[in-house]
């Protein structure tokens, strides 16, 4: 069970990081839910709740009386305390149990995955705990829930691998079935039937997921298609990923619009993905446990430079899993908007994205892969693209 080795895996985080007790606070979370609850509870609760994972191995759950059964089916919290006028009794119990130094609580300037506390959470909580040490002891659980999402065990590498297979056999079926005259718009009301068909959900908002734009005057970004036609000549590029299980892909591909009287893809385009491939395959070479993010970036940026293209706008890579953006550590730029993400060291086990583009006269040209950090370097998830995919004109 994916709750149960992820609790575990969390014990040994705490140890690591040398704090005692995280705790996640909540409530209504089919209104507003913590990132983190679909790893350690994978339940919704109506009424407030904590989650308790100590370092010392104890797992313990506070909810209203109403919540029990759900938390309990887990199997996993060793103790469930209940409540139905007030949580301030059984927590303040449970810490003095603890008796935690640090108490980590999901809050982070820099990782959306860890910053699940909303202000008036964390307001809430220090009046259930007022009078006590324990507010004194507060510290961001940042550090562990990275940890957490960042070292993907083998179910939770199965389920992307899973979802990586599903969006490569919906990239055959684009290039099997769009043809010269189908919108931008069109392709993506074509993918999310498809989509709705196999059960799949989407790795981020469903209006810009796929993101489908071809020709050189329409933008690549995570904006709604527009209903513009596909036109020979032009690229055709997909930035595409799907959920299956609870896991993501986050994936891109590129297509020519061959028009009949042409025998060969422009060089242009062909320059520009060439560029593009050597310059993710560099950066995988030297991606492996230790290394910081911008390294890797470096080297991305680097290749583009030399080619005489323009630097992408935006980090190499992001981690993927339980969405295609899933916090942590990146691979990017020692930009003010990274604060610190990029200067953090690459962990064993992590799931990046190598990703950047260029534009040219015929379209944006771009290619996204996904791999997984090894105990001596990446591999790729998937086959890469190795050229253009052709759709007939």
């Amino acid at each position: 069970m994916l709750v149960r080795e992820k609790t575990t895996q969390a014990v040994g985080i705490l140890q690591e990081t040398k704090i005692d007790c995280w705790l996640t606070f909540v409530r209504e979370t089919a209104e507003q839910c913590d990132p983190v609850l679909e790893l350690i509870a994978g339940c919704d609760v109506v009424g407030q709740a904590a989650f308790l994972l100590a370092a010392d191995g104890r797992k313990v759950a506070v909810v209203a009386s109403f919540d029990r059964f759900d938390v309990e089916a887990l199997g996993v919290y060793d103790r469930v305390e209940t409540y139905t006028t007030s949580l301030a009794e059984p927590l303040r119990r449970v810490l003095e149990e603890m008796d935690p130094q640090s108490i980590g609580l999901n809050y982070s300037p820099w990782s959306s995955a860890a910053d699940g506390l909303t202000l008036g959470m964390y307001q809430r909580l220090g009046a259930l705990l007022e009078g006590t040490p324990y507010p004194g002891r507060f510290v961001s659980a940042e550090p562990v829930i990275s940890r957490l999402r960042g070292r993907k065990t083998p179910e939770e590498l199965r389920r992307i691998r899973g979802a990586i297979g599903e969006t490569l056999e919906l990239f055959d079926l684009v290039t099997r079935s769009v043809r010269p005259g189908w919108t931008m718009r069109g392709v993506a009301d074509f993918l999310h039937e498809e989509m709705a068909r196999r059960g799949l959900g989407f790795a981020w908002s469903p209006a810009g997921d796929p993101a489908v734009d071809s020709g050189p005057h329409v933008e690549a970004g995570h904006g709604a298609p527009p209903e513009l036609p596909i036109l020979p000549g032009h690229a055709l590029h997909l930035d595409f990923g799907v959920r299956r299980e609870g896991y993501s892909s986050d994936l891109q591909r590129m297509w020519y619009v061959k028009p009949p009287e042409e025998d060969r893809i422009p060089p242009e385009l062909e320059r520009a993905l060439a560029v593009i491939q050597g310059g993710i395959r560099s950066a995988a070479a030297i991606l492996r446990p230790g290394v910081a993010g911008w390294e890797v970036d470096r080297v991305a940026r680097q290749a583009l430079e030399e080619a005489g293209y323009p630097e992408f706008q935006h980090a190499l890579g992001h981690q993927v899993g339980t969405r295609a953006h899933d916090g942590g550590a990146l691979l990017g730029p020692r930009w003010e908007r990274y604060g610190d993400l990029v200067t953090r060291p690459v962990e064993e086990g992590q799931v990046y994205t190598l990703e950047f583009g260029v534009r040219t006269s015929r379209g944006y040209v771009g290619q996204e892969e996904m791999v997984r950090v090894g105990a001596q370097g990446c591999e790729f998830l998937s086959p890469l693209q190795d050229g253009f995919w052709i759709i007939p004109g």
